[in-house]
């Protein structure tokens, strides 16, 4: 029985052209062992460089958003007392595009500003897109915004076709957000 229920998913994944999946939880270390690993799938499917190069920002931005807003956290007690963030993390290729998804529990009072800013973004061409990223840029960054606030514009930049995205009513009362892009 072991043996099938792993051979269904592995068929699963393959049925859905992934390359590889990862759930649990995300460190900074982590984030560069499977960037490589996105590296070496881009390699061997002869990607050319440009691409590449975007698949790979599109994932560390997203691994990056799984540590740094999950709402799922732990931390290690070593002597930089590492935090970790669960979520999940998928890359593949679909359509004539790869894609990066990943997943990862959220308040659900963030998960309303997380829509808002998301479908801001969805409805923005690419010169608007461009010109909101300078904009942001030279802003000072949101409070609870661990990073520049302009994760999710990197990632919109880098996408090839408009965001995907969804939310999942967790038991809990959390959300559970999923973010797709293309590229």
């Amino acid at each position: 029985m072991l043996a099938q229920d792993i051979y269904a998913f592995r068929s699963e994944l393959q049925n859905r052209n992934t390359f590889f999946a990862y759930s649990g939880y995300f460190s900074e270390n982590l984030m560069l062992s499977l960037g490589n690993a996105v590296k070496q799938q881009m390699e061997l499917q002869n990607t050319e460089r440009k691409v590449a190069r975007r698949v790979f920002g599109v994932f560390v931005e997203q691994v990056q958003n799984i540590i740094r807003y999950s709402d799922e956290q732990a931390w290690l007690s070593d002597a930089k007392a590492s935090r970790l963030s669960n979520g999940v993390v998928a890359f593949g290729h679909e359509n004539q595009s790869f894609f990066v998804i990943c997943g990862n529990p959220v308040p659900q009072e963030e998960a309303v500003t997380l829509r808002e800013r998301l479908e801001m973004i969805r409805g923005m061409d690419g010169e608007t897109l461009r010109k909101h990223y300078k904009t942001k840029l030279r802003e000072e960054p949101e409070a609870q915004s661990e990073g520049g606030s302009i994760g999710l514009i990197e990632i919109a930049r880098r996408a090839t076709q408009p965001l995907e995205y969804d939310f999942y009513d967790m038991d809990d009362g959390r959300k559970f957000f999923v973010l797709k892009a293309f590229v």
